[in-house]
């Protein structure tokens, strides 16, 4: 009983040297990615063009929302949700979360957080962070 003991204690203490490396890892990836930041939101631009329907299909790619799920939410129809939701993943920015039936669950990669695309699409659109137009801002006047 002892040895099981020691041997799952041996297991969980490479795991968490092993979770600690990959955390290690990402973080130098990911501070390497934002070194060339300008370049990777180049290629970004690129991607998006001036299509704001595709900025607010990747933003309303959360991972709990399926293909009609976003086209409803956005007021879109669902072929060109699915059409712009599969370019996406081709583009290597969107990745399939799940699927619930035969819904599929879309979601962003970790790059999204690294590279800060989300923020960069919500300012370049006016957009809210689920793909919804952003309520403007009222500016204050002088009293």
């Amino acid at each position: 009983m002892r040895e099981a003991h020691d041997r799952d204690q041996q297991i969980l203490s490479r795991l968490a040297e092993i979770e600690h490396k990959v955390d290690s890892i990402d973080q130098t990836s990911a501070f390497a990615l934002r070194a060339d930041e300008a370049k990777h939101l180049a290629s970004v631009e690129k991607i998006f063009k001036k299509s704001k329907r595709r900025a607010q299909v990747y933003l309303a790619a959360n991972g709990a929302r399926s293909v009609d799920e976003i086209a409803q939410h956005l007021g879109m129809k669902p072929p060109h949700v699915s059409r712009d939701l599969s370019a996406l993943g081709s583009e290597g920015l969107l990745r399939l979360a799940g699927s619930v039936g035969h819904k599929n669950m879309w979601s962003k990669k970790a790059l999204d957080h690294t590279v800060r695309i989300s923020k960069y699409l919500q300012k370049k659109f006016t957009l809210a962070t689920d793909g919804t137009p952003a309520a403007e801002k009222k500016k204050r006047g002088r009293r």
